[in-house]
């Protein structure tokens, strides 16, 4: 009996020992975790990574060793590594005082956000709203997630929601009136940026947007001044002069758009939109000032960043054997009285009197003149109209019946459509069973090369 007794206690003793050795084994010491701790907040987290990977090594499912592992990863910008060791935190679901729900959720959902998991981050971020749900700034970051992804109507939720915990949140004032512009509630959404500019008047980016709303409703002189001020903001600046510009376009003061869109193009090409528009409004501005050499330098500056944008490709094929013809260039590129007098001279040229001439903008002048041949001495000289087109755009069916139903009005016999493009086909078709001529650009050279200037 009493070497019974001896073997159960040296049994009990050891199994003790060993299940010590055991905890000891799965224990980490505060002492160890606050070691870990300043390194990590000295900047020596290869040495605290070091620390943290030893512990688990010997215990992997300590959850607070895991989160100062992440933090190490975060530190060194690391997101994919620190997202593995904040997910095994929550997968095993062992929250602590030190790897809290709420640091952990908070953690991942920035750091899905540094690798562009939109998705994953907006999810932590809800997930995070539950913890605490009167933190408001966790509902603005989930509604700037939902305005990325063009998702308006549960972001504005959102970013109101924000506004029922903190009714002084500037930036979600804003956010509701960039909303609402896109939703053409205007005046609403112009009273939700004056509110944001009343709690923070330096929140320039609000001028931005109250320009955008002057400029639709049609308030072009309130809308400069509202972009004016925008200058102050770097981030701003080239879109603002872009808007300035075509207002200044839309105002027909071609020469003040084109020193702001200089301005803009010299910022940069950072934002490569802002910038290709920049550039693409400048060539325009070019082109109606009759300034070809500098429109084609536009576009060709632009057809090297992108072949594709608008219709550059198109004006760079149209202008290129004008480029190369210095005679059909001089007609594009002179002033509008040099322009009537080459009308001039090409309708005297084809053996007809001038009786009246009628410019009808910059780019087309109207000629009414008679034959000055006739087979009989006495026959009454026929009228004719001829229409000279100074463009580059093709001359359609729409030009050559207005040309046709004006014959019609006078009885003329006889018109002639000069343009310095070509002509589609259904105004070939039409022309054709009419008594009218067409002379596209080609004839036209010919026709310049005889006459001179």
């Amino acid at each position: 009996m009493g070497t019974v007794m001896v073997f159960l206690f040296v049994f009990a003793g050891a199994g003790f020992v060993v299940i010590l050795i055991i905890m000891i084994k799965k224990f980490v010491s505060p002492r160890q975790l606050i070691a870990i701790q300043q390194l990590l907040e000295s900047g020596n987290t290869k040495a605290a990574m070091r620390q943290a990977k030893n512990i688990l090594a010997r215990n992997e499912r300590n959850p607070d060793v895991h989160w100062f592992l992440g933090e190490c990863y975060r530190a060194e910008n690391r997101p994919d590594l620190a997202i593995v060791e904040y997910k095994f935190i929550t997968n095993a679901g062992r929250f602590t005082n030190i790897a809290s729900a709420k640091m952990v959720r908070g953690r991942l959902a920035h750091e899905y956000l540094k690798l562009g998991q939109i998705d994953e981050s907006q999810k932590e971020f809800i997930l995070l709203s539950k913890i605490e749900p009167d933190n408001y700034e966790t509902y603005f970051n989930i509604a700037k997630l939902f305005e990325d992804k063009d998702y308006t109507d549960p972001a504005l939720t959102n970013y109101r929601k924000v506004l029922s915990i903190n009714p002084q949140h500037a930036q979600a004032h804003m956010k509701v009136g960039v909303i609402l512009i896109k939703k053409q509630h205007l005046s609403e959404a112009k009273k939700a940026l004056m509110t944001s500019l009343r709690y923070d008047n330096q929140n320039i980016a609000c001028y931005y947007h109250l320009g955008k709303i002057s400029r639709a409703s049609g308030d072009n002189d309130t809308a400069l001044v509202q972009f004016e001020r925008v200058q102050q903001d770097p981030e701003l600046r080239q879109r603002s002069l872009l808007e300035r510009s075509n207002i200044f376009v839309a105002k027909k003061d071609i020469n003040r758009a084109i020193g702001e869109l200089e301005r803009a193009i010299k910022l940069g090409d950072e934002d490569v939109p802002v910038f290709l528009a920049a550039r693409y409004l400048l060539a325009q501005c070019h082109e109606a000032t009759k300034d070809l050499v500098r429109a084609v330098d536009q576009w060709e500056e632009i057809y090297e960043i992108n072949p594709k944008y608008r219709d550059v490709a198109e004006k760079l094929a149209l202008y290129s054997d004008i480029r190369a013809d210095d005679r059909l260039k001089d007609f594009l590129t002179a002033s509008q009285s040099t322009f009537e007098s080459y009308c001039t001279k090409i309708v005297e040229s084809m053996g007809l009197a001038i009786q009246d001439v009628f410019p009808r903008g910059q780019d087309l002048v109207e000629v009414y003149a008679l034959e000055t041949q006739s087979r009989w001495r006495n026959a009454k000289k026929s009228p004719s109209i001829v229409k000279i087109f100074r463009t580059v755009e093709p001359i359609g069916y729409d030009a050559i019946r207005v040309l046709y139903d004006q014959m019609r009005k006078i009885n003329a016999m006889r018109s002639i459509c000069i343009a310095t493009s070509k002509f589609t086909r259904t105004a070939v078709e039409f022309a054709q069973i009419r008594p009218i001529d067409l002379i596209d650009k080609d004839e036209l050279s010919k026709i310049l090369d005889k006459i001179s200037m």
